[in-house]
């Protein structure tokens, strides 16, 4: 027997693109190790063995790919998923560091 699979639409506000690089996390009160698993425009999926809860501001750098610097940037808990998180970027405050105009070149490439 055939099973017909009917796929959703994605319904994603962008395009995202595989990540495997490491990521730390900056908390109020800790600083923990964590591994990018993808990444968009507005923000990014990352697994961390931590408990952040959703809705809370964190700052997240890594070094995102056809970039040479690391990138700091604040980011909303969006998701949780046992130890994946969805982050939401929060780009345009002044709480991000790093070379941000090599980060947006990077970006127009994913359709942003």
């Amino acid at each position: 027997m055939i099973f017909k699979r009917r796929l959703k639409p994605d319904r994603r506000r962008q395009k995202r693109q595989l990540l495997n690089t490491p990521v730390q996390v900056f908390t109020e009160s800790a600083q923990l190790e964590a591994l990018g698993i993808n990444l968009s425009n507005d923000g990014m999926c990352l697994f961390t063995m931590a408990n952040l809860q959703v809705g809370s501001q964190i700052q997240v750098e890594f070094l995102p790919p056809q970039c040479t610097e690391l990138v700091r940037v604040s980011g909303i808990v969006r998701h949780r998923a046992l130890y994946l998180y969805g982050i939401d970027f929060l780009v345009d405050s002044e709480q991000h560091s790093g070379n941000w105009a090599e980060v947006a070149q990077y970006r127009t490439t994913l359709g942003g």
